[in-house]
C-alpha cells in the first residue's frame, strides 16, 4: 500500500511539471523605443544592432552598450582597455550571449548605444 501511495504521489508530481502551452510564431520585431510585451505572448531576444562601433584602444577606454528591461539596464556589450605599462596595451571585448527570453508585460528598450533590438514574438497557446 505504500509503494501504491508514492507511485501516485510521483505521477501526479511529474503531471504538475507540465509546460503551460506551446508556442506559436506570431511575428519578427524590431524594437528601439520602450514596448510591452502583450499578455498572452513572449518576446525571444535575438540580437541588437549597436549604434556605435567599440572604442580603438586607449589608456582608459571604458564602454558599456545597453538595453533596459523593466527599467533596468543591462549590458549587452562591454570593452576595456588600459596601456598595460610594460606589458603593452590589454583590450578586452565582451558580448551578451543570446536568446533572452521576456514575458507579457515586461517592458524592453533600447539604450545607451543601440539601436534596434531584433525580437521574434510568440503567441501562447493553452
Amino acid at each position: 500500500m505504500k509503494y501504491i501511495l508514492i507511485f501516485s504521489l510521483t505521477l501526479f508530481s511529474i503531471g504538475e511539471l507540465e509546460a503551460q502551452g506551446n508556442l506559436q510564431f506570431n511575428q519578427v520585431k524590431m524594437v528601439f523605443a520602450q514596448e510591452t510585451v502583450p499578455v498572452g505572448k513572449v518576446w525571444k531576444i535575438e540580437s541588437v544592432i549597436y549604434s556605435a562601433s567599440v572604442g580603438s584602444v586607449s589608456s582608459s577606454l571604458t564602454q558599456d552598450d545597453q538595453i533596459k528591461i523593466d527599467g533596468s539596464a543591462h549590458v549587452v556589450r562591454s570593452a576595456r582597455s588600459g596601456n598595460g605599462g610594460y606589458n603593452g596595451a590589454s583590450y578586452f571585448v565582451w558580448e551578451q550571449h543570446y536568446p533572452i527570453w521576456l514575458y507579457g508585460g515586461q517592458t524592453l528598450q533600447a539604450w545607451v548605444n543601440v539601436a534596434r533590438i531584433n525580437v521574434i514574438e510568440f503567441n501562447i497557446i493553452p
